[in-house]
């Protein structure tokens, strides 16, 4: 993976938490991961869909469950050791006029793609520290800095976790963990 080459992280086998991992973007930074030679710790709500293949360790998370979101960082924490990078890459969609989508509807997408995602940093971060390094990545989307029709929603929980991340970066300058 190019930016785990450009961060100097590529030399040696690293242990991954990718979410997300059963579909999309996720599988695809799953897969090559694990092609690269690293060990990959993959959520998904539905553990039948993240394939079989040696160095990936299939981990259920439901972002919108705050107890499932610790028992999943836990749970990899504990079956790898330690962990050298958190991928926050999973997510879900709810598009419509903003006008007419119900406010549990927008609470929804925010739990999904800002609040369990800082969770998971959170938790990480203080592993992270622990072990004295360490790298998140949090995969937001260009619709975080242009706005879409209908998708009001998600294009703000986006760019919130852009935000969120932006400034957890200026706080940690001293940290090993990037």
């Amino acid at each position: 993976m190019v930016l785990l080459q450009a961060l100097g992280q590529a030399d040696a086998m690293k242990r991954i938490l990718v979410t997300g991992a059963s579909s999309g973007i996720g599988l695809a930074i799953a897969k090559s991961l694990v092609a690269q030679g690293h060990e990959v710790w993959g959520t998904s709500r539905n553990l039948e869909r993240i394939p079989k293949m040696p160095r990936l360790h299939p981990i259920r998370l439901d972002l919108a469950d705050r107890l499932s979101i610790e028992h999943a960082f836990n749970s990899a924490l504990a079956e790898a050791g330690y962990l050298d990078v958190l991928i926050n890459n999973a997510g879900a969609g709810h598009f419509g006029p903003a006008e007419l989508l119900p406010l549990e509807t927008i609470t929804s997408q925010f739990q999904i793609l800002v609040f369990g995602q800082i969770q998971l940093m959170q938790l990480a971060l203080a592993a992270m520290r622990g072990q004295g390094h360490g790298l998140i990545i949090n995969i937001t989307s260009l619709a975080s800095r242009l706005p879409v029709p209908f998708m009001a929603a998600y294009t703000a929980a986006k760019a919130a976790m852009a935000a969120f991340t932006m400034s957890l970066q200026l706080e940690l300058p001293d940290a090993r963990v990037r």
